[in-house]
């Protein structure tokens, strides 16, 4: 049979679009779960081995854990999830015979009950020794939000550490995963010195090869002996970016994950001269330098942000940025996929994952039925992919991001007023486990003072600051038992025992006169 030349052309068209996908946005997060564990009981840090204690971690509270995490992800994309979400701290499996690879044969061996169930009226040893991302999947298959790939670093879990009577300072006991709707073309895990594994994993999307590098550094973002490890950490990752832009200077790379540093660490602290994730990794603030290279260069999107903006955890009264995403060049071309500019953001979500009334992030807590999500806000990107196939044509940049001009971080708690707080009272007393996180005004005396101890309402609390060297309880500590007070406190818990932390010398707002 003859073709006009024309219907000819037509057909040829045709097929060359049925294999050219269309262009898309797509959505990649970084996020810190905050001890995501699994339901066995078999873990090196203490809060989440205990077992028979009112506020131990259990199944039921890994479930209420995952639900926060859930509603965090149900904020993108219409409730279907980021199509990547780059997880740092879910917990390494220390019962390996329970280990899923087939992560669809899961599936299907559960799909006809829920998370929620094998939690809860359904749980068995089999379910108990499930490892947390393979839950975690599952949950979120529950809800909705389908079509996820898995791959988790290949850290090797510090079985010694359990018999370890110091349990808690074992510090390797999480591992990092992606979570992806795009398949996954290849992984490589890269051990890295007193850290968890860096998690390389490239993904097809749309026929366009994009690399995603999980981190998670040495933690102690002010400790200079941390600053040593996270040296190290940035030294495996650098060597690895090299070897990969020798072969393509265009690869489309992100970095994400938990560094344990800020973004203009070197700044922030100048004492401790030469740092892993600014001097060694590279990762700098002039967008047009990397947005127009034709090498290596990191550009670090937290400078899209206002400076007033540029925050994601807290510690002692500053605000900081540990958690992070940057780009390579390649995201910037016409070839493959390429960032969308400006689309960087923190996804902090009143009454999901934010406590009131500072708007600070509601971290985890066992107590009670379980509450909160992380202390981390996770931040998150936008991509597109090109059906361009130019390399040398660059992205028109709006509003391109500068280096920071000095170190200093963030005050978190510069506008909060007394006035803010709400009273802590007696109800309150009685239902502590639904308001962990929060900021009351609390009235009391003095129990104890060493350890230093509020009676408030007939109960004790512990007070406490974040940092030992912190100001704000020093002329607490001065009173005498039964002195009088009034304070700003945030209400938490360790290791079983009520407190309140006391985050800022100008949260002590009344002390006996002399």
């Amino acid at each position: 049979m003859k073709y006009p030349l024309r219907c000819l052309a037509l057909l040829l068209a045709a097929i060359a679009a049925a294999h050219t996908s269309q262009a898309r946005e797509f959505t990649l997060i970084s996020y810190n779960v905050e001890n995501l564990f699994d339901a066995d009981k078999v873990a090196i840090y203490e809060d989440y081995a205990e077992s028979g204690k009112p506020d131990a971690y259990s199944p039921a509270k890994m479930l209420v854990k995952m639900q926060s995490i859930g509603k965090v992800l149900q904020s993108f994309n219409n409730g279907d999830g980021p199509e990547i979400a780059c997880f740092n701290e879910l917990e390494m499996d220390f019962t390996p015979d329970s280990k899923v690879s087939d992560y669809a044969a899961f599936l299907e061996t559960y799909k006809d009950t829920t998370a929620e169930k094998m939690l809860t009226s359904e749980l068995n040893d089999e379910i108990r020794g499930l490892p947390a991302e393979a839950l975690l999947l599952k949950y979120l298959e529950d809800q909705g939000m389908k079509g996820y790939h898995v791959v988790v670093g290949q850290d090797e879990p510090d079985l010694a550490a359990l018999a370890s009577t110091e349990r808690g300072v074992h510090k390797k006991g999480q591992k990092s995963g992606v979570f992806s709707k795009f398949p996954v073309t290849s992984t490589l895990s890269h051990p890295t010195p007193d850290a968890r594994d860096i998690l390389e994993v490239t993904l097809d999307v749309d026929g366009r090869p994009l690399t995603v590098f999980v981190n998670h550094w040495k933690s102690g973002a002010g400790s200079l002996e941390g600053e040593q490890s996270r040296r190290f950490n940035a030294k495996t990752l650098r060597d690895r970016l090299e070897e990969i832009f020798a072969k393509d200077p265009s690869a489309d790379i992100v970095l994400a994950g938990d560094f344990n540093s800020q973004y203009k660490q070197t700044l922030a602290y100048p004492h401790m001269g030469k740092t892993g994730v600014n001097e060694v990794l590279g990762s700098q603030g002039d967008e047009k330098a990397t947005a127009t290279a034709t090498n290596l260069s990191i550009y670090n999107l937290w400078h899209e942000l206002p400076e007033s903006e540029r925050h994601s955890d807290h510690y002692n009264g500053k605000w900081g940025t540990l958690i992070q995403l940057m780009v390579t060049p390649g995201l910037y071309d016409y070839s493959g996929v390429q960032y969308v500019d400006n689309s960087f953001k923190v996804v902090a979500l009143d009454s999901v994952n934010t406590t009131s009334p500072a708007k600070i992030p509601h971290r985890w807590s066992n107590a009670g039925r379980g509450s909160g999500a992380s202390d981390h806000f996770p931040i998150s990107m936008r991509l597109r992919t090109t059906d361009e196939h130019d390399s040398t044509k660059r992205e028109e940049l709006v509003n391109p991001g500068v280096p920071a001009k000095d170190g200093d971080l963030l005050p978190v708690y510069a506008a909060l007023k007394a006035g803010d707080c709400p009273e802590f009272t007696a109800a309150i007393g009685k239902n502590t486990s639904e308001h962990m996180g929060e900021i009351f005004r609390v009235t009391g005396s003095i129990a104890s003072v060493k350890p230093l101890v509020i009676s408030v309402n007939g109960a004790e609390y512990q007070l406490w600051a974040s940092d030992k060297e912190s100001p704000a309880l020093q002329p607490v500590r001065k009173l005498s038992r039964g002195a009088k007070i009034d304070i700003l406190g945030m209400l938490s818990m360790h290791k079983g025992k009520l407190q309140f932390l006391v985050e800022d010398p100008s949260w002590v707002l009344k002390l006996p006169a002399n």
